[in-house]
């Protein structure tokens, strides 16, 4: 099934992604949380992405976390338990739920989606879906510069630690001072690719034309949709 699932096209990608999200987004009610959970948990297993999904969601579970050890503390007015100073309220719960459970779900249907592709693909597919050339090219452009960076960062601590570099907190510092370094190289390779893309003609020429969609990528941007609106008639619902 992950071998089909990669045959889709890009933009049929980006739409789903897209419908999915705002789908998702538009719900405001817990009783449609589980069936949230249970079609992003689908998607990423039908997709075979779920490593990359697991090792995608470590920062968004610390921001959920965060959210659920705040929110039920720190807003509504109907009292649940109280443990010394700590009082927990329901609507701070609801709303913590709500918004971790969207947050995850949303962030591991597009890492399931988008995560296998290539920034030339993913360009592609945003040039298929008719965004200007300026705008694509600026995406493909932040894309290498942010992967620059990681690599830049990753060499500087590397030479750091094998020069003996300092442990723990007491090495923020020095870290920063890496962080630093590593933005600006990352951006003078960026502006020099950029250049070497307008010395060789990039943009000059007219873009090809975006790959036909398949039957398989009309059924997937279609069963997007209706999970999407599915999503947003039952959280309508009375």
């Amino acid at each position: 099934m992950a071998e089909r699932a990669e045959a889709l096209n890009p933009r049929a990608r980006l739409v789903a992604a897209l419908l999915l999200a705002f789908g998702i987004a538009a719900v405001q009610g817990g009783a449609v949380l589980p069936l949230v959970a249970a079609l992003a948990g689908g998607v990423v297993l039908a997709l075979g992405q779920g490593r990359r999904v697991v090792r995608g969601l470590r920062a968004p579970a610390l921001l959920a976390m965060a959210l659920l050890l705040v929110l039920p503390f720190a807003a509504g007015g109907t009292v649940l338990a109280q443990i010394g100073p700590l009082v927990l309220r329901q609507e701070g719960l609801q709303a913590a739920v709500l918004m971790a459970t969207r947050l995850l779900s949303i962030v591991a249907l597009t890492l399931a989606l988008l995560a296998p592709l290539s920034p030339a693909q993913l360009v592609a597919g945003l040039r298929g879906l008719g965004l200007p050339g300026l705008i694509t090219d600026l995406a493909l452009l932040t894309a290498r510069y942010l992967e620059e960076t990681r690599a830049e960062l990753a060499r500087a601590q590397l030479a750091r630690r094998l020069r003996g570099g300092r442990p723990g907190w007491r090495a923020v510092p020095d870290q920063a001072a890496l962080l630093a370094c590593a933005l600006i190289r990352a951006q003078t390779r960026a502006e020099r690719l950029w250049a070497a893309m307008r010395l060789r003609g990039h943009g000059a020429a007219p873009m090809a034309p975006a790959a036909a969609l398949t039957t398989r990528d009309r059924v997937a941007m279609t069963g997007a949709a209706g999970a999407a609106l599915a999503l947003v008639l039952l959280d309508r619902m009375p």
